[in-house]
């Protein structure tokens, strides 16, 4: 029987990157909740916490109350009954998050005691990177006369390389986008905190990034890190909505930089924003990965 305790999880730091890292490396996961970076960036604000025990790497999101599927060895459906056992012991929901297609096929009776559903806010946009840069066919058309129109505007512009000095310009360009966005609903102070988090981190979390440069002024930027051996993560990518192209831009050249090394590219979810949802299917993704979520019947 599983002796998972919540009392023994521990809250991610920087230290805890030589354990976590190379275990969600070793399993070639391709869920951007996993990923290291975004465990530690967001620890704080989703109060997330971890725990290795027999094998497996366990995460809880403290602040919406779901216990992550864990990574590793197989977990069994009594094992997994158990743990959520233990959660309602410690007054918690017994939820589980990213529970793959398999587990729920494997196990029939899975609904003796959980409400399973396919968690579509919560999917994630898998995209070529080789088609992000060729952005080839009628689908992305528009995109490439985007990027054209930029170019012939702004034939001075830079693509740099990111630095954590950079934190002050990238706030200053998040928060522009921020006012004519949807921040309320995108939940922008959480993500102002998380991306401090990330430049103040850099190099520790093995973060890479680009910024586009106007005459010494930055008009776009992302935040990029290795997810699995042939995918990467884009955590954060902004861009001034005033300068037509800047988006399509910052797009394009995130792709280019990443087609070297990576397959695929994951711009992780869309949190059921309908204009971040629109967003990233136009840029016409390779397949948008769901996972189950398990609510516990009481």
């Amino acid at each position: 029987m599983l002796k998972v305790k919540l009392e023994d999880f521990s809250p991610v730091g920087l230290v805890d990157k030589k354990i976590i890292l190379p275990l969600l490396l070793g399993n070639d996961i391709f869920f951007c909740d996993y990923s290291f970076a975004n465990l530690f960036m967001w620890g704080d604000i989703f109060k997330t916490r971890w725990l290795f025990l027999e094998d497996r790497l366990w995460i809880y999101n403290g602040y919406d109350d779901l216990m992550l599927m864990p990574v590793g060895k197989a977990l069994t459906l009594p094992g997994l009954i158990a743990v959520s056992d233990m959660l309602l012991r410690e007054g918690k929901s017994g939820n589980f998050v990213l529970v793959d297609q398999d587990f729920v096929k494997d196990n029939a009776s899975l609904g003796d005691f959980f409400h399973v559903t396919i968690d579509v806010d919560n999917g994630d946009y898998i995209y070529s990177s080789q088609k992000l840069v060729d952005l080839a066919g009628n689908k992305l058309h528009k995109k490439r006369n985007l990027i054209n129109q930029f170019l012939a505007l702004y034939p001075d512009h830079k693509c740099l390389p990111l630095q954590a000095s950079d934190l002050g310009a990238c706030l200053e360009l998040s928060e522009k986008w921020c006012r004519m966005r949807t921040c309320l609903e995108a939940d922008f102070d959480h993500e102002t905190s998380a991306l401090k988090r990330a430049l103040g981190h850099f190099s520790a979390l093995e973060l890479q990034g680009l910024k586009i440069s106007l005459g010494g002024e930055m008009a776009a930027f992302s935040v990029f890190s290795q997810l699995s051996s042939n995918m990467a993560d884009v955590h954060f990518e902004k861009f001034a909505p005033e300068i037509k192209g800047s988006g399509q831009v910052i797009n394009w050249e995130t792709a280019k930089f990443l087609s070297a090394k990576y397959k695929y590219i994951n711009r992780e979810q869309d949190l059921g924003i309908q204009g971040l949802r629109q967003a990233k299917k136009s840029y016409d993704p390779e397949y948008i990965v769901s996972a189950y979520f398990l609510e516990r019947k009481k």
